[in-house]
């Protein structure tokens, strides 16, 4: 199975859909390992700029974060959340081990692909530390998880500049 142990796909809520592995490669700077920091791409304006010197405007990639020390394995910290959508624009948010995915109408399976798309009518939640298949739904189990989610979904949604 392409997607291996990941649910979902191309264009899905789910990680298939939008986990991918990202190889960094700088002999003289990075010692060869493995990191679970969350990285999102558009964090690589600020973090070639700081290496480079760079100065950006305040307004210059708002969104983005200087990871220069995630990405050469100095911290295992990134970013503390990310915002990813689908193909039908339904949000989901990951926060620590925890995935937050909106509850919307939009269509379950693509059918041109027969893909889940992660879509719900009901809230879902997922511990990716434990589950990262994304079968467990815990939204039923974690009702307050479901709310410090969407309540944080909700305030980046007003906030533009907060995004991913």
């Amino acid at each position: 199975m392409p997607s291996g142990p990941y649910r979902g796909g191309k264009y899905s809520a789910f990680e298939a859909g939008t986990r991918i592995p990202f190889l960094v490669y700088w002999p003289a700077k990075i010692k060869p390992g493995k990191s679970e920091a969350l990285i999102c791409q558009v964090d690589f304006l600020s973090t070639f700029a700081s290496m480079l010197g760079v100065n950006l405007d305040e307004d210059d990639g708002a969104d983005s974060k200087d990871l220069y020390d995630a990405l050469t394995g100095k911290t295992e910290q990134g970013r503390d959340h990310i915002v990813e959508h689908n193909l039908n624009g339904t949000l989901s948010i990951i926060e620590g081990d925890w995935k937050f995915i909106e509850p919307g109408n939009a269509p379950r399976i693509n059918r041109n692909t027969n893909i889940e798309l992660g879509n719900d009518t009901i809230p879902q939640l997922y511990n990716l530390k434990e589950d990262i298949s994304e079968k467990n739904n815990l939204a039923s189990e974690y009702p307050g998880k479901v709310v410090e989610l969407s309540i944080l979904l909700d305030e980046i949604k007003e906030q533009p500049d907060r995004l991913p």
